[in-house]
């Protein structure tokens, strides 16, 4: 039987009663859909779960994203990105985000095992989008509904934005904007499984707001970031090895806190790009 202790009351809960080491049914599986439409992202600790099983239990969920363009994957497992971060290799996106905003298609959920984390340090924080929503003044709500922005591979410019041996920055972020895209998205979207509004912004990715002066548009992402930045819409997980987190992209930011280095971080990551539930 699965056992869903909340964790605050915006957002997150902890999961027991899961053996990963056998395959889950369609009755165990659906407990813990519903566990993660309710608390937006959801945790097993000490999971020790395989990289076939993470595999496997992902796939449950929906269709698996494609390789990652930048990152190393698991051996022999292209679809688990294996995220790993030292002094060598600090992350890329110190800063609250959703995943892939960018892209045509922003992906349902992510699935992330920690497989080697520092002694200190390394925790990964999450915001709940409906709560940053449901906050908001009601003038604000009235003035942010029909309004779109634009979203780009904003915080991943610095990976590109130097000179190589063979190409020039330039050359290397024009490349880039060609091949990550951009989309519009409305600032004030709707949750496709629960109908509820939620606040459709990320500070990483939106690099615009479609109407406006980009000093007006600087203007409304500063409020916008420092309005979500509140703790009562946040949780922050402090990782164990083994520990498995879950949580829907569609609604929520996170932000991995990059303040272990020099220590050395490993995380698996899978991308569920499209939810089986809904389609």
């Amino acid at each position: 039987m699965v056992h869903v202790e909340k964790l605050t009351p915006a957002i997150g809960a902890i999961l027991t009663g899961i053996d990963f080491t056998r395959p889950l049914d369609d009755k165990v599986c659906d407990a813990i859909y519903q566990a993660l439409i309710d608390n937006l992202v959801i945790f097993f600790r000490d999971a020790e779960i395989s990289p076939a099983a993470h595999m496997a239990f992902a796939q449950t969920f929906g269709d698996l994203g494609e390789p990652h363009p930048l990152y190393p994957h698991v051996d022999g497992l292209e679809r688990i990105v294996k995220l790993e971060n030292d002094s060598g290799a600090p992350p890329d996106t110190n800063s609250w985000h959703t995943d892939l905003t960018f892209q045509a298609k922003q992906p349902f959920a992510s699935v992330l095992v920690a497989r080697h984390v520092p002694e200190v340090g390394g925790d990964t924080m999450w915001c709940s989008t409906y709560a940053a929503y449901e906050a908001l003044p009601v003038g604000m709500k009235r003035d942010l509904e029909g309004l779109e922005a634009v979203h780009d591979f904003g915080d991943f410019r610095n990976s590109f934005a130097t000179d190589t041996d063979t190409q020039t920055s330039k050359e290397r972020l024009d490349s880039a904007v060609a091949r990550f895209g951009q989309m519009v998205r409305p600032l004030i979207a709707t949750h496709p499984t629960t109908g509820r509004k939620f606040l459709n912004f990320n500070e990483a990715f939106v690099t615009h707001v479609v109407g406006l002066t980009t000093n007006e548009a600087n203007a409304l992402k500063t409020w916008l970031a420092n309005h979500m930045a509140k703790p009562e819409f946040q949780m922050r997980w402090r990782w164990r090895a083994g520990d498995v987190a879950m949580w829907d992209n569609r609604c929520t930011m996170h932000y991995a806190v990059a303040d272990y280095l020099p220590a050395y971080r490993c995380m698996n990551r899978i991308t569920v790009i499209n939810d089986r539930r809904v389609s």
